[in-house]
């Protein structure tokens, strides 16, 4: 079967590396893209050393005129079948304190990147006939609220709604959109953030029993779901956010670890 390709932004390290890599397993021709040259480069190398088509396109998202050409690429190796919009930027802050540049580097690369990544898919996959899929990231922020996360929950909920209008609009094309929303997932800017705190052993312990799981989840995790939304198995999947956090969103709330503070049941 002659492969399809599949443009995954952010995939020079972390959550959309891994994505990359699946992908390229599953037989598709993958554009690999980020801000680090080098980096993206050395993705995409790696990919080819494996056998699989790749490319490396750097860039950031926030810029429209990257888009097309990631479609360019895309196209030269195989035609397009799928893309994800991984990249995204995470800056924490409150609504008393926010500064501007950060406030737009979180629109732009979160929120605007996804929509021009849409955008250029959606064009293509019309342009040719053909039926496509793209995924998005969200996070358990797009749907649940955290201190001092303001604009970023911003963002990712407005990447859920945006998929949404995306799979609404074009389901009778063939196009299909999605969304994925981890929780706590291991990835290089994960372990800076521990590595900063007071205590990182303590702050990694915390944000992993924040999980009914009881752990970080590891960036493949979120790479299966992504393979399996652009398949052939979720070809009737559509219009989704899918959590993968270990049960984080389904849970109301913890008994606490000290057994003499737990309550008994009430009987009405």
């Amino acid at each position: 079967m002659n492969p399809r390709s599949v443009v995954v932004t952010g995939s020079s390290s972390g959550i959309g590396r891994a994505i990359a890599t699946r992908l390229a397993a599953d037989g598709w021709a993958v554009v690999v893209t980020g801000r680090d040259t080098a980096r993206t480069t050395a993705v995409a190398e790696q990919l080819r050393g494996t056998g699989a088509l790749a490319d490396a396109v750097a860039g950031d998202v926030a810029d429209r005129s990257l888009h097309p050409r990631l479609l360019a690429a895309a196209t030269a190796l195989a035609p397009l079948g799928a893309w994800v919009n991984c990249a995204g930027i995470t800056i924490r802050n409150g609504l008393t304190d926010l500064s501007e540049p950060d406030t737009l580097a979180m629109i732009h690369g979160n929120q605007l990147g996804s929509l021009w990544g849409c955008e250029t898919a959606v064009r293509e996959f019309l342009a040719t006939g053909t039926p496509g899929g793209i995924v998005n990231m969200s996070s358990v922020h797009g749907s649940r609220a955290y201190p001092e996360h303001t604009v970023y929950e911003m963002t990712k909920a407005a990447v859920e709604a945006l998929t949404r209008s995306v799979a609404v609009t074009y389901a009778a094309h063939g196009i299909r959109a999605n969304a994925v929303a981890p929780g706590a997932v291991r990835s290089p800017a994960l372990d800076d953030s521990f590595r900063r705190a007071p205590d990182p052993a303590a702050a990694e312990r915390f944000l992993a029993d924040r999980s009914p799981a009881r752990r970080i989840a590891e960036p493949e995790e979120v790479a299966g779901v992504v393979s399996f939304l652009l398949s052939t198995d979720a070809s009737y999947v559509s219009g989704q956010t899918v959590a993968i956090d270990g049960g984080w969103l389904a849970a109301l709330a913890d008994d606490p670890d000290d057994p003499e503070a737990r309550r008994a049941g009430v009987r009405a």
